[in-house]
């Protein structure tokens, strides 16, 4: 899953991406942020302070250094904050008014959702730090992105693509995420060590998914900010299907250890349907002139939240109860033909269907790109 890091970089400022990185293990692997977290945390455990030197080296490794050069540090000042809090010999009183954030608000508000994550999870790596410790000399990062890669190819049902070049894989110490971005696939180090190996495999292999599907993308999802929406929930639907066949209750729970949001992310997908009929009206609403594309699109961010996620892993799961997996797999960059497949389950079960209008509105934006 991708939490929605794009609303927080949005209220944080743009976010200026660099292409240029460091990388070991043959440009596929970088630790050299959870080495950096590691070592100002070890320094600040032993009471020592830590000088503006050494978090300007950490600010500047490639884990951190997009969220370092943002114009808004509001990412990096919490990750810096947190880790003071945590780590430090004198205790924040600042931990239990953080840890007391309610998940009411945690649903509304991203930035508090991201302060509780990432001290949460910076909590949970003190507990077992010389495990994390040990895991980080001792595993296999190579053999593991290999694998991720595999388990990709056996989900799409085809061969290895021997020319397609991944991106690296970056790990840092944030929050219990990872995500695909422009310059690489970023990983939070805890939430990989805790996983079982199957389950931190599936992981990466859902973010190699949207690496992967970038070959097949074209101008379509860049057009406009409907497009690119409309295309988010094929691509975060379709992707949950490798690591989350179990559920989304298991899987925030078993894989992420995240009661709070498995009961957000529950819901909205317990909700799918009424979202998918709510976006239905926005759409047709602003085709018809009856309101703006701003308009349009911020009731497209109150409805589909988390990136649609919870929509297009709804609709991805009724096109395989239907049957309809291998066509899903088959077309998994067009999202006309994500949409069209759900309406052909969604027919079978009796449970909500896109309209006619709305499908032939889909299909007309979609023809000159998709052949």
């Amino acid at each position: 899953m991708t939490i929605n890091k794009k609303q927080i970089v949005k209220i944080a400022g743009t976010l200026i991406l660099y292409f240029c990185v460091n990388t070991s293990y043959s440009q596929k692997v970088d630790l050299s942020s959870v080495d950096k977290f590691i070592k100002i945390t070890s320094n600040l455990n032993d009471g020592k302070q830590i000088s503006a030197e050494q978090w300007n080296d950490f600010d500047k490794s490639t884990g951190y250094k997009k969220y370092a050069e943002s114009e808004n540090k509001f990412i990096l000042n919490t990750v810096q904050e947190s880790i003071k809090m945590v780590f430090s010999k004198t205790k924040s009183t600042e931990i239990d008014i953080i840890l007391g954030i309610s998940k009411d608000s945690i649903a509304k508000n991203i930035k508090l959702m991201f302060e509780k994550r990432i001290l949460t999870n910076f909590i949970d790596m003190n507990k077992n730090y010389a495990s994390i410790k040990s895991f980080r000399e001792n595993y296999d990062f190579n053999a593991y992105v290999e694998k991720s890669k595999q388990r990709l190819f056996t989900f799409l049902g085809t061969t290895a693509d021997s020319s397609f070049k991944f991106k690296t894989v970056y790990f840092n110490c944030m929050d219990a995420e990872g995500g695909n971005d422009e310059d690489a696939v970023y990983l939070d180090f805890n939430l990989v060590y805790k996983m079982s190996e199957e389950q931190r495999i599936n992981f990466l292999a859902h973010e190699f998914f949207h690496n992967y599907r970038e070959k097949f993308e074209n101008q379509f999802r860049r057009k406009c900010d409907l497009n690119s929406g409309l295309d988010m929930i094929q691509n975060e639907g379709i992707a949950d299907m490798i690591d989350k066949t179990g559920g989304y209750q298991d899987y925030f729970t078993s894989a992420l250890h995240e009661p709070e949001l498995a009961r957000i992310m529950v819901g909205l997908y317990d909700q799918a349907q009424e979202d998918m009929e709510k976006l239905q009206r926005v759409i047709l609403k602003y085709t018809k002139g009856e309101i703006s594309e701003t308009q349009m699109i911020d009731k497209w961010l109150e409805i589909a939240k988390f990136n649609g996620h919870a929509i297009g892993c709804f609709m991805a799961n009724q096109i395989i109860k239907a049957g309809y997996k291998n066509e899903m797999i088959k077309s998994f960059y067009n999202p006309y033909e994500f949409y069209s497949l759900y309406n052909k389950a969604a027919q079978k079960q009796n449970i909500f269907q896109f309209s006619d209008e709305l499908m032939n509105y889909l299909k007309d934006i979609t023809k000159e790109y998709y052949r």
